[in-house]
């Protein structure tokens, strides 16, 4: 019988591009309530930080707030990159 190894790092890039995938997921699925929210004239912006990427749904007003506002995202991705290392105990 032949084995076959997998670097460790090949499995990790296959790990993040799982978590990537699933965040992309749940974002779409966060733009359709958003997409129901505006029915009733809410205005809406869901933000969402995986590794270095940020994700952004909501209403075209909504959207368009947060994506001005880079300073604001800069300041989200400083905040939960934060929170993540000090419950990991690396801070």
């Amino acid at each position: 019988m032949a084995q076959t190894t997998t670097p460790a790092t090949s499995i990790r890039d296959e790990d993040c591009s799982e978590r990537r995938m699933v965040v992309t997921f749940l974002m779409s699925a966060l733009e359709s309530m958003c997409k129901e929210l505006a029915k009733s004239k809410a205005e809406v912006a869901c933000i969402a930080v995986y590794d270095t990427d940020v994700f952004v749904v909501g209403t075209e007003r909504g959207r368009a707030f947060v994506n001005s506002r880079k300073d604001f995202q800069k300041d989200f991705v400083k905040y939960w990159k934060g929170r993540r290392w000090r419950s990991r105990g690396e801070v």
